[in-house]
């Protein structure tokens, strides 16, 4: 009797944890799912629309890498709430564009994410901007602040680092900058 106990507690526990696990997963596919509906009532509408009652952002832009085969909603806004569900984007007074997410969700593609790749962002309306990666750094979250107010067009790739790291939230995040290009400039995706 004690041992069925034992061997149904430990099944029971691992279960719970497997499901913890693949609920973030989950929650990341499924946000993605609601946003593509939302992103085309905005398109149809020249509206912001929210993707689920009571959702606390909406989808600005969609972000692609040709090359590594990635295609995501962006949200607008980076607090936590916000990146639970997607890549959320925060906007300086000169156009620096800061683009946060997960690194073991959306933005798990980063660590793949090389030198002079070119990368696309498309705004609600349909204008696309082509983006070439020109930096690529690991800095500490306690130490370095962004400059949201830079004086050039730039957009900037942040997630936690390392993507291996076996608990969340570190110091250390891996921040990616790209500077815009010219109709026909830069690398071919």
């Amino acid at each position: 009797m004690m041992r069925n106990l034992v061997v149904f507690t430990m099944l029971a526990t691992g279960l719970w944890q497997a499901g913890e696990g693949l609920s973030v997963q989950l929650k990341a596919w499924l946000g993605q799912q609601l946003l593509e509906r939302a992103w085309i009532q905005s398109d149809q509408s020249q509206q912001p629309a929210l993707p689920w009652p009571g959702a606390v952002s909406y989808p600005v832009a969609r972000l692609r890498v040709p090359a590594l085969a990635i295609d995501q909603l962006v949200l607008d806004g980076a607090d936590t709430s916000v990146l639970a569900w997607g890549p959320g984007m925060e906007v300086g007074a000169n156009g620096h564009r800061l683009i946060a997410a997960h690194r073991d969700t959306h933005f798990r593609f980063l660590q793949h994410l090389a030198e002079n790749q070119v990368l696309e962002l498309e705004n609600r309306g349909g204008s696309v901007t082509r983006w070439q990666v020109v930096e690529r750094r690991v800095v500490d979250s306690r130490r370095y602040r962004l400059d949201m107010d830079l004086d050039e067009e730039r957009l900037t790739l942040v997630t936690c680092y390392p993507f291996n790291a076996s608990s969340a939230g570190g110091p250390l995040r891996l921040v990616i900058g790209l500077k815009p290009l010219a109709l026909g400039e830069g690398v071919q995706i």
